[in-house]
């Protein structure tokens, strides 16, 4: 009896570990990782009770992580480097999206790139993911901000910005793949595809607090080990994925949920390397910064993915 009541006590259920997550971008290929892990059961499997929370703009986002209001933000690579040199107390803990989810549209009276000078390309907010991929992926086309175009803040989400562009207020504008299927059927140039033009580049990453990095590294590694394993599923069971996508709702259009896990599922990773940062460093012009910090090094947690991705090690 007694070894009964002793083995019953020690089985009673562990209450599970509640995290926030925040993220900036509301597309299904930008959250699908996500929300994988919460459908099929990744994070409970790791006993996370995680809530995601929706924040417009990289800098809000990294100041509600410095706060403490959340514990992790899904956050534009450069814009994280250039918060962690100017002092904040962030980490990147892993990567998320090496590819840039966006096409640059035009107006419908903008066919070439050379009808974009002296124009506006219209972005959400300052600071944030849509800005960085416009401006880099235009300069790599040899068009310099504030000499060949302007950009303008605060046009507001997709649906607002499609309208700008459809009354004039701005000439172009980045969308996401699933809006750029919209866009191109409504008649509207796609530009370019920002994502090839800046190929394996870590656009998208995961940061947290260097406090929650030195107090939690075992509840940051369960966190990134469920993202793993939905990252893996997407690659691998991409029927069970769509499947669980359509099955909740919020994105309906089979034929789109499809070509977006179709055209994603080669592109999420968790890993992180000094070589990431580094490109993250250039992209953003960062190098003096960089040398003043002590090296890239410093600004990822660079045994979190890995141990992660080779948990022997």
């Amino acid at each position: 009896m007694f070894g009964l009541a002793f083995l019953f006590c020690d089985v009673r259920p562990v209450a599970s570990k509640p995290i926030t997550l925040a993220y900036q971008t509301p597309t299904l290929a930008s959250n699908l990782p996500i929300f994988i892990a919460g459908e099929l059961g990744f994070f409970a499997a790791e006993n996370l009770d995680v809530k995601t929370v929706f924040i417009q703009g990289g800098p809000t986002a990294m100041a509600a992580l410095i706060g403490g209001d959340v514990d992790y933000i899904k956050v534009a690579g450069v814009p994280a480097a250039r918060a962690i040199f100017a002092g904040a107390p962030l980490v990147i803990a892993a990567g998320y999206q090496p590819y840039i989810d966006y096409s640059l549209i035009g107006g419908k009276k903008i066919a070439t790139l050379n009808d974009l000078k002296g124009k506006i390309v219209g972005v959400t907010g300052a600071g944030g993911i849509a800005e960085f991929a416009t401006v880099e992926g235009l300069a790599r086309k040899g068009l310099v901000r504030d000499r060949d175009y302007k950009i303008l803040y605060g046009v507001g989400n997709s649906p607002a910005r499609a309208y700008a562009l459809e009354i004039g207020r701005i000439q172009a504008s980045p969308f996401s793949f699933v809006e750029k299927l919209e866009l191109e059927r409504k008649g509207y140039p796609i530009l370019f595809d920002i994502g090839k033009v800046v190929p394996r580049f870590p656009f998208v990453v995961l940061m947290t607090s260097r406090r929650k990095v030195e107090a939690a590294p075992e509840e940051a590694q369960a966190f990134l080990r469920a993202l793993k394993r939905a990252m893996d599923a997407i690659k691998t069971e991409k029927e069970r994925v769509i499947a669980s996508v359509l099955k909740k709702g919020v994105f309906s259009d089979p034929v789109i949920v499809r070509q977006t896990v179709e055209q994603f599922a080669e592109y999420y990773s968790i890993a992180i390397t000094k070589e990431d940062i580094e490109e993250l460093i250039s992209a953003g012009n960062l190098e003096g910064e960089a040398k003043r910090f002590g090296g890239a090094e410093k600004l990822f947690a660079g045994t979190l993915a890995a141990k992660t991705l080779n948990p022997s090690r």
